[in-house]
């Protein structure tokens, strides 16, 4: 596997179309995801972007890039130190921590900044798909 030790980064940025999507498909309405003064009002600097969008973030990294295309995520654990807004350049950078290449298991760190900002940070899990040899009888 040898995967132990490597490091990769993503650049992003949301946007206000990917949020208007996420909010159809959950129903999350907060106002705080809002383009309109609620945010401002409660001391933010603009709408927040939805802790989903970032997580969809981390899926399409895991799937693409480290691991790689066959993973299978096991688990993601994300904590929020402070909030990223929308169209706000960030970050994630994913670190292998762990890859255990009999059992196709891998873990790995996270962490989603922006600028000096450190938005998130967490762990996930993730199992590397085997092909299989099929055998006929």
């Amino acid at each position: 596997m040898g995967i132990d030790g490597q490091k990769a980064i993503a650049e992003f940025r949301i946007t206000h179309a990917e949020m208007d999507v996420f909010r159809a498909l959950s129903g999350d309405t907060n106002p705080i995801h809002d383009e309109s003064d609620y945010p401002r009002r409660h001391g933010f600097d603009g709408a927040v972007v939805y802790g989903g969008l970032l997580v969809a973030q981390i899926s399409r990294f895991l799937g693409t890039r480290l691991p790689g295309p066959g993973c299978v995520e096991r688990s993601i654990t994300l904590r929020y130190r402070a909030p990223l807004y929308v169209g706000e350049p960030a970050r994630l950078i994913v670190e292998v921590v762990h890859a255990n290449e009999g059992l196709g298991l891998v873990d790995m760190k996270l962490r989603i900044e922006s600028g000096s900002r450190r938005i998130a940070e967490g762990e996930a899990a993730a199992m590397l798909a085997r092909e299989r040899v099929l055998v006929e009888a």
